[in-house]
């Protein structure tokens, strides 16, 4: 094949595959392969280790203990708009952006829901997933997250059947 051919190949195949969305179950099934690669006694992921996760408060400086249910709230169906909920304001407004990994992204009006039965957009981009880990694992636990914390908590959310709750206080 000539390398004309071979260019013109790539140009008609790349945009198809760049446009591909991934289900969460496809993203789940690349953190089964990083997490295997991780350790070697990888077993699978669990629903219920991925909710005590998402559950865990961590020490935040100038902030207190936070967890991912912080912000994402214990269900993570809901829907919330900064200010009208008990959400910490340093979780929307970092005040000194070098606190935050990605200081653009800090200041974000609307939380959706988390859970992919809520919403369907979440989880449909493996390097979307991976750059919301980054960020919100650095930030919350100073340290990137592991493959199999990112599976179990992806799990546990897959698990969690529902559509989006939209609190009273965002129904106008």
């Amino acid at each position: 094949m000539t390398a004309w051919r071979v260019l013109v190949l790539a140009a008609a195949i790349l945009p198809w595959t760049a446009a591909r969305a991934d289900t969460p179950r496809e993203v789940l099934e690349r953190y089964a392969l990083e997490a295997a690669r991780e350790q070697s006694a990888f077993s699978g992921f669990d629903a219920e280790r991925g909710r005590s996760f998402y559950m865990q408060k961590h020490a935040v400086e100038g902030v207190g203990a936070l967890s991912c249910s912080s912000c994402h709230r214990k269900d993570p169906r809901e829907r919330i708009l900064r200010h009208r909920v008990e959400v910490p304001c340093r979780a929307c407004h970092v005040i000194n952006d070098a606190d935050h990994p990605a200081p653009k992204d800090a200041k974000k009006r609307v939380i959706e829901p988390f859970a992919p039965s809520a919403n369907p957009e979440r989880f449909t981009e493996y390097g979307r997933a991976e750059d919301y880990f980054f960020t919100n694992c650095r930030m919350l636990l100073r340290r990137e997250c592991t493959a199999q914390e990112k599976g179990d908590l992806l799990t546990w959310l897959l698990s969690v059947e529902g559509g989006p709750i939209t609190p009273p206080s965002m129904r106008d």
